[in-house]
């Protein structure tokens, strides 16, 4: 988790040096599909010009279902950081783009007390690239949708079954990005 959390810290400053040299542009959004399962993904994306932008996002889900040794509970903390590029912008930083990735996320499995399954920590760090298109409206609503395919860089996930670890190496090293945001832009083209 700590990895989680100095990546997490990095992708942050990153952006806001990138910020301070932007126009003040900033889309704002969040996830509506997520928003019904009670899961939560937001997104800052910061315009550095009309035809290129910068986004981080994070998101959070987790749950539980089951009781007693039956129970079973997940935690996912997906960190995702996109450089795009525009190109036939018409407000500035939207239309159809092309984007390249880096994309962490650690999820935590915990099986219930007595049960027979296991509890894992699965780490994915992960490079690709993508498409997408944002629309901008005249009052500045922003809708932005994207796919993205890449190659997990570190793939780590690691078991405890009743007091034995291990981990599983032989995982595709496929990674998925998708991108589906609703949200409000602040400042710049409208």
């Amino acid at each position: 988790m700590r990895t989680g959390k100095l990546f997490a810290l990095l992708t942050l400053l990153a952006l806001a040096g990138f910020s301070t040299q932007a126009t003040a542009q900033v889309d704002v959004t969040l996830n509506p599909v997520e928003l019904l399962f009670g899961d939560i993904s937001a997104g800052a994306d910061f315009a550095i010009s009309d035809n290129f932008s910068v986004e981080a996002s994070i998101g959070f889900n987790g749950g539980s279902i089951g009781e007693g040794a039956d129970e079973f509970k997940w935690l996912a903390i997906p960190v995702t950081g996109v450089a795009k590029y525009y190109f036939n912008p018409s407000r500035g930083a939207d239309r159809f783009y092309a984007d390249a990735f880096v994309r962490f996320i650690n999820r935590d499995y915990e099986a219930g007390t007595n049960s027979n399954n296991a509890n894992a920590n699965w780490t994915r760090l992960g490079l690709g690239v993508g498409l997408g298109y944002k629309a901008v409206s005249a009052k500045g609503i922003v809708f932005d949708i994207g796919v993205g395919v890449g190659r997990a860089v570190i793939d780590e996930l690691k078991y405890d079954a009743e007091g034995e670890t291990g981990s599983i190496d032989e995982w595709p090293n496929v990674m998925f990005q998708g991108k589906l945001g609703v949200g409000y832009r602040f400042g710049g083209s409208k």
